[in-house]
């Protein structure tokens, strides 16, 4: 292990943009964590973003990095950020930003069918980092009893059990009293004589009539790949598939990665199942949240307007600005080559706000004209050129205060700019189709005495 991470180091120091690598095989101090010595955690310390020459963002370094690990043989990479890493550890359990957990009995079949599952995955694009928990494949020397044999000599698993404790940890055979201390007095065979297979066979054992035989004799002792690490829960052994997801929306590449999965393990044997889990979970989660919560916050809206305007036409008008406000949205998320998230979808809830307010000052102004004598026309004609200057101000107040988080790339950026990106591209569309769509379609939600007849100048 600490040849390899030597290795590791030395790549890594060799890129411009890291200024200083810290290394931690094993667990940490705390036992926090139950890693083996075939765990390396290492802190890669950058220089700020604007000195980057390999790549211009993180994901870019992080390909570019991984392609340079990949060339040691043996190891599997995962990157990551220290809160973004225990927050994945806290929801899933697993130190990676998408897992998969597969449950079964026999390690055996459970590593088959993960690797399986992980060369389906390496196949999508966007899936990064992928690797498979190592169940298997930690060599054990393992002491297999021949009954027949032992019955020959007169000996029981019992006595052989004793002999191989006795060799490998050693047994209490008397105490030693030194005044009122107690120590336990410990006989073991000498190191060398259990240093490897041979030395093991030849360990000398007595039969029942005191003829002297080797473990050798009345067992098999062999070198084989026994389970390297056991990990269990809801009470079933685990594995654990890992990946990030980069360059692609999160939806889209579990999608495609669970439809290659199905392709390639399902049906899965009886008593194995599997969940995936981590971000995906959180995103799936927060969607089914605001799927919610966004309905119930419209008509939580429109009853609102329909209390101040005493009109559910008028309502249902203002209300309308919400499609074209998403419109814009959802425009403005492929020109920024950003993908739709969880917090794309939070902007949209604020722009939805903001729109409705357009509606409601241009709604207003056109009301109030009309309820002051004057003719449908001449109210909408009115009511639009009055209220340009309040909307456009209201707009350009949003998006000039957003501006400068949707054209960041600095840390932090990853959530803020998805979020300011909506809301410009929103505002633009929905500035624009207020101004020019809502007077026309005002007579239709608002008609009293003569507007059923009005007609509409053409300009």
């Amino acid at each position: 292990s600490v040849q390899t991470v030597n290795q590791i180091r030395n790549r890594l120091v060799k890129f411009p943009e890291v200024r200083l690598v810290i290394s931690q095989i094993g667990r940490p101090d705390d036992g926090t964590d139950v890693n083996g010595f075939d765990v390396c955690e290492m802190h890669v310390d950058l220089l700020d973003r604007s000195k980057w020459t390999t790549a211009p963002n993180r994901d870019g370094l992080c390909d570019a990095m991984g392609k340079s690990l990949a060339e040691i043989p043996g190891i599997a990479t995962q990157f990551s950020q220290y809160i973004e890493d225990n927050v994945n550890e806290a929801v899933s359990g697993i130190k990676s930003e998408l897992a998969i957990k597969l449950y079964g009995e026999d390690p055996a079949t459970l590593q088959n069918l993960a690797n399986k599952i992980a060369a389906a995955i390496r196949t999508v694009p966007g899936a990064k980092d992928v690797g498979v928990d190592e169940l298997l494949g930690q060599p054990q020397i393992q002491i297999t009893v021949d009954r027949h044999s032992i019955a020959r000599y007169g000996l029981s698993i019992n006595d052989i059990q004793q002999v191989v404790a006795t060799a490998m940890s050693g047994q209490t055979a008397t105490q030693i009293l030194e005044g009122e201390k107690t120590f336990d007095a410990v006989v073991k065979i000498t190191p060398k004589s259990v240093a490897d297979v041979e030395s093991i066979r030849d360990i000398p054992l007595l039969g029942a009539s005191g003829e002297k035989i080797t473990l050798g004799m009345v067992a098999a002792v062999d070198t084989k790949a026994g389970l390297a690490r056991v990990d269990r829960e809801e009470n079933a052994r685990r594995i654990a598939i890992k990946l990030s997801v980069r360059e692609r929306p999160l939806g889209d590449v579990v999608a495609e990665a669970q439809a290659k999965v199905r392709q390639a393990v399902e049906p899965l044997p009886q008593g194995y199942h599997m969940d995936w889990t981590g971000s995906f979970e959180n995103q799936q989660r927060a969607v089914k949240r605001l799927a919610l919560i966004v309905p119930l916050t419209i008509a939580a809206i429109f009853v609102l307007l329909y209390t101040a305007f005493n009109s559910a036409k008028l309502a249902t008008l203002i209300v309308f600005n919400v499609p074209y406000s998403a419109a814009g949205g959802l425009m403005a998320l492929p020109l920024a080559h950003l993908n739709l998230s969880v917090a794309s979808l939070v902007g949209f809830v604020a722009l939805f706000g903001i729109s409705i307010q357009n509606s409601v000052i241009l709604v207003q102004r056109i009301r109030d004209l009309r309820l002051e004598g004057m003719g449908m026309a001449g109210a909408i004609r009115e009511g639009a050129a009055s209220r340009v200057r309040p909307m456009v101000m209201t707009a350009l107040m949003a998006m000039l205060g957003l501006l400068p988080a949707a054209l960041s790339h600095a840390v932090g950026a990853e959530t803020a700019r998805p979020f300011a990106v909506v809301i410009i591209g929103g505002l633009v569309t929905d500035t624009l189709l207020t101004i020019f769509i809502v007077p026309l379609l005002y007579p239709f939600f608002d008609r009293h005495g003569d507007e059923s007849s009005v007609q509409l100048p053409v300009t």
